[in-house]
């Protein structure tokens, strides 16, 4: 690296020779213990709260509050939010966001690079915002105005200049280009005073400083993603930071709402729950001043006091969960990183070459941070040591140059690959890497060929240009092709009496100046020089934006047909071209990445691909609850190209498809993803996706719930192989094997045999709750009594107990509901009540009143009265069996799904003939509705472990379980 540097001339130090993570992506199902196969090749799982991991939350906390000091100090320096904020405009503080939040990454980046000493060539003793910080602080105490003075920025932007010439930012305007947000280094937009605030929230907590130097380079990517987290908003009205959540709620639209409608609103809006006293004060609040009295001392001190109508703030938003992006413990990362490797490095059956392990491509195709690129650095590059050691032949090496961090700068050269959308992230995977390496003999430069910004699931392959993709005009349809077929009519319709002008053969010449101004509403002026790049990617670019062409306005009249597409796609090229210029405008803003042309090196060999492709990608879900949105285009295209956006639908989901596709044959597949993906019946088209392609290990690790931090999600690892030639797809596929290292021997096998038996039949189970919508929720109530139109009662599921069916404590009004609420005779049809919040079967009869969805019902048959069914039902080994058989009863958030009422196993044919004792004790115990007495449950278990054959030792092991697996509480 450059030693011209004036403030950061020393050479650069490498204090430590181990790694840890920060993030690449991850947003949706529940899990349970967090248990990594214990037989599982590896070094044991670090503890949890490792020393960096504390100071990298702490720090991660203080941030975020230092992001809401940047965001007032630019306020007050542009009262008015200047052309940056651009009022109303989201994408202007989307803009002005970003900004900001790189201003704030400069200063944390450099601080790191203070406490690693790597600033040793700068003036204040390598530490120059440590002591600016100590300058202001005691001028501060001295009495001087700092919010009238703005020097001390200029001395930060200095330092970034400086790093920049070393750092990955360069020219390219990185993270470390000062120049990179004009709107905000073009002039010393921050105070002083601000600025020493924001130094005080990174370098000082409760009174003591924070300990960067114990932090890891990957812990950065953990602050990042904590930034991203908040929307940049302005106020519409007088308003307010309250606590638990630092949610802001508009005061004056609370005030316009009811007394009672306010509490509602704080506890849904901002996670408020207030006392009895707080909550009278805000019911009885008359004016925004008495509001905010009211709710003082639920103020959040990140935003202190009101908020004036028109002042920017940051509102915790849904920006992380629409990415979501999450902070890849690094326990899992070094987990998953060491077994997909593994088998490279061994495949040779001997320890591998030096050139052997240099010859490895890994890529991470949603890298966010850098956490797995850098896990893999290390990794491979201590086998790299290993095997020049073995070979006794070490590369030359500057005096007193360890070999570990040579052999880093070579894999990282050489080996690592990544991409991802975000280009803040790019630029801090890149500086991740920069200073983990830390050889001063690359240029700053070294990876940018390697690491890319762009859209992994958007681009094309060579193959795909041949053909017009008739496809692409059914925006989010069926795959029909007369919707195709309309779609393409409707879009030639739309501009029928106008020839393109200078694209066709028979163009007049009067139209020279149409053709102009097409061009630049095509985004391109007339003589725009060609863009960088070869014919490939213009030709690739101007097919893979017919899937994007507007459907609508002027430039829909360009689109091309079959009939015209060869003569678009020659075009493809020419700056003057108009379709040219609207394809490459889609191509910029879509960041499409063909993977052929942005990595030849990998796909250009022999056998082309990545030897391993690892990572988290973004966990998001287009349907279910948590469903985000995805353009109708964008749906259209992953429908018609990827076999994985089938079924469940998820980004997830076609990131495992694409991950899987970028291998060559015998490379290896390392993803972190939920667990839900490894057994649900909706996820079997990704599985199916992924099987055709790779075989998956035998044991893969499961993570458990709690793995990422703020997360309920279980988590898992998918490792696989690469297979030799493309399988057919399988119409159907089994669960992936995760291990089970929570099973005995006796259990495992009581498992086994019992999964073994024929199943209870389908027709006892089913659904007949009311589907509530969030419209219909409206009109329930809560309620022991009805109170109209509240009228009609209805239970949910913690109204459902062992043999209890609870009084209803809602009510609905019925004629108001929007869903379908089944008539009374299908209500009275259900036998039996089954509670679907929670990990096992719990069952009561039915009294024939309404339920919500949270019940499941429960039938009989001529061999199953409701009487027998129910105890069978309740009793501990056949709850032994649902909580141990499924992943999903045991992980997250409670379930019991009518596909696991249907896979309980029947007693064998042999032991029928207890069936009517169960009746019989159904009988007694059921219509008393009065729960189940220890002595009838100690003899209940016993007539269903003889019902199922089991043995002594399979007994205790149930009764041991069922002892250490209440009930939950009524409550829920």
């Amino acid at each position: 690296m450059s030693s011209e540097c004036p403030q950061l001339g020393a050479p650069l130090r490498c204090d430590r020779e181990r790694v840890d993570p920060p993030a690449s992506g991850a947003s949706l199902d529940p899990g349970s213990d967090r248990a990594i196969d214990a037989g599982a090749p590896g070094e044991p799982l670090r503890p949890p709260d490792a020393p960096a991991d504390g100071v990298a939350r702490q720090l991660r906390e203080q941030a975020q509050g230092a992001l809401g000091e940047i965001v007032r100090g630019f306020q007050s320096a542009d009262p008015q939010g200047g052309d940056a904020a651009s009022g109303g405009s989201a994408a202007g503080r989307r803009r002005l966001h970003a900004g900001l939040v790189t201003a704030l990454m400069r200063l944390i980046l450099l601080l790191y690079a203070e406490a690693r000493g790597l600033l040793a060539g700068a003036p204040d003793g390598g530490a120059p915002l440590t002591r600016l910080f100590e300058e202001l602080e005691a001028e501060r105490r001295e009495g001087s105005d700092l919010e009238r003075r703005h020097g001390a920025w200029a001395r930060v932007a200095a330092l970034s200049r400086a790093l920049e010439g070393r750092g990955p930012g360069g020219a390219r305007g990185g993270l470390c280009d000062p120049g990179a947000h004009p709107s905000l280094d073009g002039r010393p937009w921050l105070s002083d005073g601000a600025l020493h605030r924001v130094l005080a929230a990174l370098l000082v907590h409760d009174g003591a400083p924070v300990r960067y130097a114990e932090l890891e380079v990957e812990h950065i990517g953990t602050l990042y993603e904590g930034l991203i987290a908040f929307d940049l908003e302005v106020a519409e009205g007088e308003s307010m930071a309250l606590l638990p959540s630092h949610v802001v709620v508009d005061l004056e639209a609370l005030l316009a709402l009811p007394g009672g409608a306010r509490l509602a609103r704080l506890e849904e809006a901002a996670d408020l729950r207030l006392g009895a006293r707080l909550a009278a004060g805000v019911a009885a609040a008359g004016s925004v001043a008495e509001l905010s009295q009211a709710l003082a001392r639920r103020a959040s001190p990140r935003q202190p006091g009101r908020i004036a109508r028109g002042t920017l703030y940051l509102q915790p938003g849904q920006l992380r969960r629409r990415a979501g992006s999450y902070y890849t413990p690094r326990d899992i990362t070094r987990h998953v990183v060491e077994r997909t490797l593994s088998p490279l490095l061994a495949r040779a059956g001997r320890p591998p070459a030096p050139g052997e392990i240099l010859s490895l491509a890994v890529c991470d195709p949603a890298m966010g941070s850098g956490a797995f690129l850098v896990e893999a650095c290390r990794q491979l590059a201590a086998h790299l040591v290993a095997a020049w050691q073995r070979a006794g032949a070490t590369p030359g090496l500057a005096p007193e140059e360890p070999p570990l961090r040579r052999a880093m700068a070579l894999v990282a050269e050489r080996c690592l690959y990544g991409v991802d959308l975000d280009p803040l992230a790019v630029d801090l995977a890149r500086l991740s890497l920069w200073l983990v390496v830390q050889d001063a003999r690359l240029p700053p430069s070294f990876l940018d060929a390697k690491l890319r910004c762009g859209d992994s699931l958007i681009g094309a392959g060579r193959a795909d240009v041949g053909a017009f993709p008739a496809a692409a005009w059914s925006r989010g349809g069926p795959a029909d092709t007369a919707v195709e077929r309309r779609g393409r009519r409707a879009l030639s319709r739309r501009a029928p009496a106008r020839r393109t002008p200078a694209l066709d053969e028979g163009a007049t010449r009067e139209e020279p100046a149409r053709a102009e101004e097409l061009s630049r509403a095509a985004g391109a002026p007339r003589d725009a020089p060609e863009r960088d790049g070869d014919a490939d990617e213009a030709a690739l670019d101007a097919w893979m934006a017919l899937w994007f062409w507007p459907s609508d306005g002027e430039l829909a009249a360009l689109a091309p047909e079959p009939a015209t597409f060869a003569r678009y796609m020659a075009a493809a090229r020419d700056p003057a071209d108009p379709r040219a210029a609207l394809s490459r405008r889609i191509a910029e803003e879509r960041r499409f990445l063909h993977w052929e042309l942005a990595f030849p090196a990998v796909f250009d060999r022999p056998e082309p691909g990545f030897d391993a492709v690892i990572g988290n990608p973004p966990w998001v879900a287009y349907v279910g609850r948590a469903a985000q949105p995805i353009a109708p285009e964008v749906f259209n295209l992953h429908l018609r190209r990827n076999p994985a956006f089938h079924g469940y639908r998820s980004l997830h989901g076609l990131f495992v498809h694409r991950a899987a596709s970028l291998l060559r044959p015998g490379g290896r597949l390392g993803l972190v993803i939920p667990t839900s993906v490894s057994d649900l019946d909706g996820y079997g088209p990704t599985r199916r996706a992924h099987d055709a392609l790779c075989a998956v290990d035998p044991d893969l690790p499961s993570f458990g719930s709690d793995a990422f931090e703020g997360v309920f999600q279980p988590c898992m690892g998918l490792l696989s192989t690469r297979l030799p030639p493309p399988s057919p797809r399988p119409a159907a596929t089994a669960p992936w094997p995760l291990a089970r290292s929570d099973l005995d021997g006796v259990s495992r096998r009581l498992l086994d045999r019992l999964g073994a038996l024929r199943p209870l039949p389908a027709a006892l189970f089913g659904e007949r709750g009311f589907q509530t919508t969030a419209e219909d929720a409206e009109r329930i109530r809560r309620a022991d009594v009805p109170v109209p139109p509240y009228t009609c009662p209805i239970r949910e599921g913690t109204d459902v107990g062992e043999l209890i069916a609870r009084a209803p404590r809602h009510h609905v009004d019925r004629a108001g509901v929007k869903g379908r609420f089944r008539k009374d005779e299908d209500w009275k049809a259900v036998r039996l009540l089954i509670r679907q919040t929670a990990r096992y079967p719990i069952v009561a009869l039915s009294d024939g009143l309404p339920f919500r969805n949270s019940i499941l019902a429960g039938f009989c048959d001529a061999t199953w009265s409701e009487f027998a069914l129910l105890c069978y039902l309740n009793s501990s080994p056949v709850r032994w069996w649902h909580y141990t058989r499924h992943r999903d009863a045991r992980e997250g958030m409670p379930q019991v799904k009518i596909a696991h009422l249907r896979a309980i196993p029947a007693p064998p044919p042999a032991r029928a003939d207890l069936i009517g004792a169960l009746d019989a004790l159904g009988r007694e115990l059921g219509p008393a509705n009065a729960g189940l007495p220890a002595e009838a449950r100690r003899h209940l278990d016993g007539v269903v472990a003889s019902m199922l054959e089991m043995t002594e030792e399979e007994r205790i092991c149930v009764a041991r379980w069922a002892a250490a697996t209440p009930l939950p509480r009524p409550d829920g």
